[in-house]
């Protein structure tokens, strides 16, 4: 097997994590790790990492970097540690999950996931967002003027705009469904659901109805003269009579399970000292002598 090469894009002011990151690929066994830390050009830089030979990609930044990135990754692992986000991996621990996957030493088929994504499509644009489109009656995008809202997957616990969707029709993101909204002011809406939709920010949405988004299902969105957001950006300002719609799509990028990588690693002994005589099947772990 020729040289692992690993590729990062990150945020500039996340040297820190950056350092974590580069050191435990290279602990897992990457050889080469490319590093692109410049704002923009993101959908190119990730298409000449993967020419270069990267087996797998780690995005740390905010939703439009995801976004590129996950558009133009191909069928190359995409590992995203959104920024700010205090409920996924540790650089460190992504960095060994993405340097054990890079170099083939955990099976792809077991540590990665297709995500879904939705594709907005208008007639001069063509555009994805990996968790929600939302719809604003106004030019100007504003959560208050919601009315339509569309979402990857949707949970409980979830914050953001896919809470208000988590509050009526839980969808896991273990599922190819999705989950659409039709929204309005409270004082006009049969229900109304109270969603965390930012940090220290807890809102009362007016509900309409809800409904599952099926894969494959082409929604006209009514925004005609309004605008739409893509992962809560706003994105698309719509000129009267001009259409759009969007689409629940499962051919997402394939994305990096950290957890799913530590479990097999620690299952297959690869980051202990000696390697055990035997690999344990997951069954038999809880029975397992202590090998000395």
């Amino acid at each position: 097997m020729g040289e692992v090469v690993a590729g990062i894009l990150a945020n500039p002011a996340s040297e820190r994590d950056i350092q974590s990151l580069r050191s435990a690929l290279r602990v897992a066994g990457v050889g080469r790790v490319m590093v692109w830390t410049e704002a923009g050009k993101i959908i190119g830089t990730v298409r000449r990492m993967v020419d270069a030979g990267a087996s797998v990609l780690i995005c740390l930044g905010g939703d439009g970097m995801m976004r590129a990135a996950a558009a133009a990754c191909g069928d190359v692992p995409l590992l995203m540690l959104p920024i700010g986000s205090t409920a996924l991996p540790e650089p460190t621990v992504a960095g060994l999950a993405a340097g054990l996957l890079a170099g083939h030493q955990v099976d792809p088929d077991l540590v990665t996931n297709r995500a879904t994504v939705l594709e907005v499509v208008t007639k001069a644009r063509r555009e994805i967002a990996l968790n929600d489109v939302s719809v604003s009656a106004e030019p100007r995008w504003d959560p208050a003027s919601l009315t339509e809202l569309y979402c990857t997957f949707a949970v409980p616990d979830g914050i953001g705009l896919s809470s208000i969707a988590g509050r009526l029709c839980a969808s896991p993101k273990s599922t190819v469904d999705g989950v659409a909204v039709s929204l309005g002011p409270v004082d006009e809406t049969p229900y109304v659901v109270q969603a965390p939709i930012a940090p220290g920010e807890v809102r009362a949405v007016g509900v309409r109805g809800w409904s599952v988004l099926y894969p494959g299902v082409r929604v006209d969105l009514g925004a005609a003269g309004g605008s739409i957001a893509l992962d809560g950006e706003p994105h698309f300002v719509l000129k009267p009579g001009e259409s759009a719609f969007v689409e629940l799509k499962t051919e997402g990028p394939w994305c990096v399970d950290v957890r799913a990588v530590m479990a097999e690693a620690t299952r297959k002994g690869l980051l202990l000292g000696r390697k055990p005589e035997r690999i344990l099947p997951s069954s038999q772990l809880v029975e397992a002598p202590f090998i000395r």
